[in-house]
């Protein structure tokens, strides 16, 4: 392991800062935006509203994923984040009784379907 490797796994990788580096850092309003935008797609989608919690439940935590994107050259071309859910935390039968698969978004199925001529697949 490199120098640079192991510093960026004791502090952290520049490119994806906890929240707290993040809200620390001179990069903040960039963050900040980004954060606003996936709440803002959030809820457009209907993905989650905000509901008190049931008496005696253990809520599921989350947290952000904080990533620069960069182009081919490593020029910084936007900042980007996710809220995730910390599904580990599920317990089975008090959580969820059952499990889902998730959607697949029709550009992934149109890219798919864009292949097979070209390497003579059969759908």
């Amino acid at each position: 392991m490199s120098a640079e490797e192991l510093t960026n796994l004791l502090e952290g990788d520049p490119d994806q800062p906890t929240f707290d580096q993040a809200k620390q850092s001179a990069e903040w309003p960039e963050w900040e935006k980004a954060i606003q935008s996936e709440l803002a797609q959030l809820r457009e989608k209907g993905t989650w509203k905000l509901v008190e919690k049931p008496k005696n439940a253990i809520p599921i935590s989350n947290k952000w994923v904080l990533t620069k994107k960069c182009d081919k050259e490593g020029n910084l071309v936007k900042y980007k984040a996710r809220l995730v859910a910390r599904g580990f935390t599920q317990r089975p039968g008090r959580d969820y009784d059952e499990t889902f698969l998730p959607v697949v978004r029709f550009e992934t199925i149109r890219a798919l379907l864009a292949m097979v001529p070209g390497k003579k697949l059969k759908v």
